[in-house]
């Protein structure tokens, strides 16, 4: 009869080994900067992070159940979620950019990965997004292309202004 006990005693450590894993990555999830949404296969939500909440404005209890369009800021075609959706149906993650909306109003921007997860009989269950908020970057960027674009122009102008002073 010891063997019995083995097995169990091993089925018990591999059990709780998996279950302090299972801890290990919803505390990192909890405390991630990045933003984590978790949907069904129908999109709706069912799980947000901390960082969601801070970032959009909308607690976990107003999200749950709801689809991630109440964050739409109505910035892309349907062309684009048909493209998303395409290949997250295939099995594969999405990698993309999106402009979206706060509960304040407030537009934002996120580098998004949208990944399909799939049960033991490799059936999609579930959709991830890990999401990064890009807005200052993206702000920063356009800065500096107009900073750019202006000194482009000031040249170009100052160019023109020798010219027609020696033509003068």
């Amino acid at each position: 009869g010891g063997r019995n006990f083995v097995a169990l005693a091993r089925d018990i450590s591999e059990k709780k080994q998996a279950e302090d894993d299972r801890t290990r990555l919803s505390a990192a999830i909890e405390h991630s900067s990045e933003t984590v949404v978790i949907t069904d296969l129908s999109g709706t939500i069912q799980y947000v992070n901390p960082a969601f909440e801070k970032l959009t404005g909308y607690s976990r209890d107003e999200v749950i159940g709801q689809n991630p369009r109440i964050l739409s800021s109505g910035k892309h075609d349907k062309l684009f979620f048909k493209e998303m959706w395409t290949t997250l149906l295939q099995g594969k993650s999405w990698k993309g950019h999106f402009i979206n909306k706060k509960k304040n109003g407030l537009f934002f921007e996120e580098e998004v990965t949208l990944s399909p997860v799939k049960n033991s009989d490799d059936y999609i269950t579930n959709f991830v997004a890990v999401k990064r908020d890009v807005t200052r970057e993206v702000a920063l960027e356009q800065q500096l292309q107009q900073a750019m674009k202006m000194e482009a122009i000031g040249t170009l102008a100052g160019g023109i202004a020798h010219d027609f002073n020696n033509i003068l």
